[in-house]
């Protein structure tokens, strides 16, 4: 456990140097861009581990933009995904049927490759998951219940931003329970609401 939250840790750290690293060096620091903007939207949530389900998530984050190309933000997440996993003599146990709502509080930042129209980013976060519990039905016909936990946890994400749609990819580094994998993978697109271009001619 130590060990995976400390792998966590090292990897969010990494990705956060190497963003501002990245901006240090290759840009000055610029205000062109709206300093307040919101992002929201929805997508696919898939779950690690044998016996998980996939399932949805929705999503807001409120965003600052720190500079023109790095965005700092406040993510909030709700996953409706069922847990499972396998045992040592691998039997599987998976939620019969149920999801359990989840919810992840984190704080983010981005970094964007160019100020146009078309803009791809990568972006790092760390903060808290609240995993819900359910019942959950094993291979050989037992049940056990996967328990309700409070996790440490990071992600990595990919992206890109064309005008105001927004479409990543993102995968969620989360402490595990036991033997349970609680790590997932979120498909997202949404919306960005406000932090256009402050220039009046090229506003958008």
């Amino acid at each position: 456990m130590k060990l995976i939250g400390t792998k966590i840790c090292l990897t969010t750290l990494a990705l956060f140097l190497t963003i501002s690293l990245l901006a240090q060096e290759k840009f000055e620091i610029q205000h062109h861009f709206k300093p307040f903007k919101v992002d929201f939207g929805m997508g696919y949530a898939r779950p690690a581990g044998k016996g998980s389900k996939a399932g949805v998530l929705l999503y807001i984050e409120p965003k600052y933009n720190l500079m023109d190309k790095i965005a700092l933000g406040l993510r909030t997440e709700a996953t409706a995904m069922a847990r499972g996993y396998a045992d040592r003599e691998g039997t599987q146990f998976s939620a019969n049927g149920e999801a359990g709502l989840s919810l992840s509080f984190l704080g983010t930042a981005d970094y964007y490759f160019t100020n146009r129209l078309v803009r791809p980013y990568v972006g790092a976060g760390a903060g808290i998951y609240n995993l819900v519990g359910v019942e959950a039905t094993s291979s050989n016909g037992g049940s056990v219940t996967i328990p309700t936990e409070t996790k440490f946890g990071g992600i990595a994400r990919v992206g890109v931003e064309i005008w105001h749609i927004r479409a990543g990819l993102e995968y969620n580094f989360v402490a595990k329970t036991g033997l349970i994998n609680n790590n997932y993978l979120g498909l997202k697109i949404g919306i960005v609401l406000g932090g256009g271009r402050n220039d009046a001619d090229d506003d958008y």
